[in-house]
């Protein structure tokens, strides 16, 4: 990024402007140098400006202030300034606290009148680039000799007006004496100047300054277009060194420009925190600084979206591709076993055959039930009579619709009906003895099943049974009562009535009574 530079003296005026000094920069290499008026620099390059700033009302140097916080360092300074005397006037100030302790602090103070800042501010173009730094003449001249060194130097800079003097040490000014005169810079390669008397004011300089700068062993550099820059002694005390590293910081300048314009190449180095800009057009300046990153930004943020919707979109189109094309392989599909599908009338003949197949699941095969109760008859029992009917809504003729049974009412009032008459005809013989389940208690113990026994609602069978039983009292009663434990193998025994009288002429027996409920399906 391109940087112009610009030095300027408030005092210095011509033709109703203000001459100027300015170089644009690219890094360290110096693109365009040169003079002309401030009015001229809105025709240069550069996309930020920076700008030193040479009054007599500037102030740069250090102090020591009372102070308990650091927070307060910057109140203290400005009451310090406006209490001194030293402004009279609305000004400028950028303090930095070096060190605070036992109630003392030592601080680096920057200071300019508002007035000149604010003419800065008219005179540049500011409006098309930000001004990034805002500096007084003295610092640019410390942050040039900071970038070759951090220890003490004392600087001779010949400026317009006077000698000046300054104590730098880490890029900072620490002390700085002024010599005024009447001779303009200009004037002295003329001879105005009387021979060997700059070397007096020099001496006196390094008389007055602080011992970490005016030891023997002290570096001592000269600066600006004085009496030394044609004999070249541009350093003293052994600072050749420090000379030719300020010749070498710069890359495309002819010959000693660096140290004949210090405080206009001491730009480059200067550190914003030192900078006189005010906060709302140091917060302008900021937004210059970052808006091309973030218009970047977003510009490769949008094109990586832009690419991922491409992509997204791409990868889209295919999936509906393969999805229209296997919903073509549905369709086709569902037309071929649509064809496949049985007619209406295969469908009604298969539900008719898979219910009259369940149906048969739900019937009585009387030869397997007859077979296994014959078995269960000891010798000499007779079987008179047997009766098996369905119970229930079995009774009733299945209904079939579409194929399905349709259910009917429950049909178990007839078997009840039944009942009642059986119970009215036990109670007209006088000589029947009932034996219901509770009697046979003492007698037997019901056996384990061995069919399915029925299940309230499912369809079942009941058996009326007439056996006569030959014996005595007693051989008849235990007949009955191994009879009727091995019927309970079959099912479920109700309604058992056992009435002694003879089975024949002079024979005694019993004739036992029984109804038998079986499972549908379990025979």
């Amino acid at each position: 990024m391109k940087t112009l530079l610009v030095s300027m003296s408030r005092t210095a005026t011509a033709y109703g402007t203000h001459p100027v000094r300015y170089a644009v920069l690219s890094g360290r290499k110096v693109l365009v140098q040169g003079q002309g008026a401030i009015d001229e620099m809105a025709q240069q390059g550069g996309q930020s400006l920076r700008l030193s700033l040479d009054s007599p009302a500037n102030l740069t140097e250090r102090l020591r202030l009372r102070a308990l916080s650091r927070r307060f360092v910057p109140v203290l300074v400005q009451r310090h300034l406006t209490d001194s005397g030293t402004f009279t006037e609305r000004f400028r100030v950028r303090s930095r606290v070096n060190w605070l302790r036992q109630g003392e602090a030592e601080v680096d103070v920057l200071a300019m009148l508002e007035d000149d800042a604010e003419l800065a501010h008219e005179l540049l173009p500011t409006r098309e680039r930000p001004l990034t730094h805002l500096l007084t003449a003295e610092a640019a001249v410390a942050a040039l000799v900071g970038a070759v060194t951090q220890a003490a130097v004392l600087v001779h800079w010949w400026h317009v007006g006077g000698l000046r003097s300054l104590g730098v040490r880490e890029g900072r000014v620490i002390w700085q004496r002024v010599q005024s005169f009447n001779i303009q810079s200009g004037d002295v390669a003329t001879g105005d100047l009387g021979a060997g008397k700059w070397k007096t004011w020099l001496d006196s300089a390094v008389r007055t300054a602080p011992l970490e700068f005016s030891g023997l062993h002290g570096h001592v550099i000269r600066l600006g277009n004085g009496p030394w820059a044609s004999e070249g002694e541009w350093a003293s005390n052994g600072s050749r060194e420090l000379v030719l590293k300020l010749q070498a910081l710069f890359q495309g300048l002819p010959g000693n420009e660096v140290l004949l314009q210090p405080e206009l190449y001491g730009l480059a180095f200067a550190s914003p925190r030192e900078s006189l800009i005010v906060n709302g057009y140091r917060q302008r300046v900021m937004a210059w600084h970052v808006a091309p990153a973030l218009a970047a930004t977003a510009s490769l943020l949008g094109v990586v979206l832009l690419g991922a919707g491409l992509w997204w979109h791409t990868q889209a189109q295919q999936t509906l591709a393969g999805l229209k094309q296997e919903q073509l392989g549905m369709q086709a599909q569902a037309q071929a076993l649509q064809k496949l599908k049985p007619p209406p009338e295969a469908v009604m003949a298969l539900r008719s055959a898979a219910w009259r197949e369940t149906a048969l699941g739900a019937n009585l095969r009387a030869d397997r039930f007859l077979k296994e109760m014959l078995t269960q008859i000891p010798a000499g029992v007779q079987v008179q009579s047997l009766t098996i009917t369905r119970n229930g809504a079995a009774a009733e003729r299945v209904r079939v619709a579409d194929g399905q049974p349709v259910l009917q009412a429950n049909a178990g009032a007839g078997n009840g009906r039944k009942a009642q008459l059986a119970k009215k005809d036990s109670a007209k013989d006088p000589g029947a003895v009932s034996l219901q389940p509770a009697g046979f208690v003492d007698g037997f113990t019901s056996g384990t099943p061995l069919r399915r026994m029925p299940v309230a609602g499912e369809p079942s069978f009941q058996v009326d049974l007439n056996i006569v039983v030959p014996g005595s009292y007693a051989s008849a009663k235990l007949k009955a009562e191994s009879l009727a434990e091995r019927l309970t193998l079959m099912g479920r025994l109700t309604d058992t009535q056992l009435t002694f009288e003879d089975t024949a002429a002079g024979t005694p027996g019993a004739r036992l009574k029984t109804r038998l409920t079986i499972a549908a399906g379990a025979f």
